[in-house]
């Protein structure tokens, strides 16, 4: 087997920590070598038992009582200390697991995925040293029940984070289940395949409707962004995301990846 890495990216509470464990699960259960990385350094707790984690190089709480740096200010800073002095650790920590699956855990804070350099030096650090890596991006489905906004302001986050990542990109709706029964049955789809003229803009004051219409017409456009939907309660749900990362890694010729019907 060669070396394979899942990158987890998204904005706070999208359900990064929760959805690398129910991977790391699934893939064990599978009979794969599979190790989970904790790469964010302000995590308090985790669902899950990191092989390999961040916070035994350096802390958030060390960066902002060391640098005098807030919240923010701090996260940046261990970020880019890791991809930079701390690179030999990392490489060295890496080492243990170079014939197994990678899925990596990433900080969600706006600031480091589109600001700043880090997490995409992180993924071509994986690359160099022989890893295939594809990278989810994940949002919150209740971003859909809202004004709309929300959706589309997440749709311009996957496409900028897009361009900083040479890489294969998959974006997930996440927390499905936590939708009515009756919008997963008539919304959710048209979501997933990004169709916005399906879309209720009718809360928006009118001329932020109008620069919502822009903006979506310009992603429709380029037809870059689809999410797959992501209700970790249900197996086929997961099953289906981790056929999908193995297809997009190629970790296996016979890997294929179906469809399922969007209703829960």
């Amino acid at each position: 087997m060669g070396k394979y890495a899942a990158v987890v990216v998204g904005p706070a509470g999208s359900g990064k920590s929760t959805l690398c464990g129910v991977m790391a699960e699934h893939y064990a259960l599978k009979g794969r070598a599979v190790h989970l990385i904790n790469a964010d350094p302000a995590a308090e707790t985790l669902p899950y038992e990191p092989s390999l984690d961040v916070r035994d190089l350096i802390s958030l709480e060390d960066a902002m009582e060391g640098k005098g740096l807030g919240p923010n200010g701090g996260l940046v800073f261990c970020m880019e200390y890791l991809v930079t002095a701390g690179q030999p650790w990392l490489v060295d920590q890496l080492g243990d697991y170079a014939e197994d699956f990678l899925v990596v855990d990433m900080p969600g804070q706006v600031e480091v995925l589109s600001n700043q350099p880090a997490v995409p030096a992180f993924v071509k650090l994986l690359q160099r040293e022989g890893y295939y890596v594809t990278v989810l991006y994940l949002l919150d489905a209740l971003a859909t029940t809202a004004d709309c906004g929300k959706f589309i302001s997440g749709c311009l986050f996957s496409l900028s984070s897009m361009v900083f990542f040479e890489c294969p990109f998959i974006n997930v709706l996440t927390k499905c289940d936590l939708l009515s029964e009756e919008f997963r049955h008539e919304a959710l789809e048209h979501f997933c395949l990004c169709e916005f003229d399906f879309m209720d803009l009718s809360r928006l004051p009118p001329r932020y409707r109008a620069m919502s219409r822009t903006i979506s017409s310009i992603v429709d456009d380029y037809n870059l962004v689809t999410f797959r939907p992501m209700n970790i309660r249900d197996p086929e749900y997961v099953t289906n995301l981790c056929r999908l990362v193995d297809e997009t890694l190629q970790v296996s010729d016979e890997a294929e990846v179906d469809d399922r019907d969007i209703e829960m």
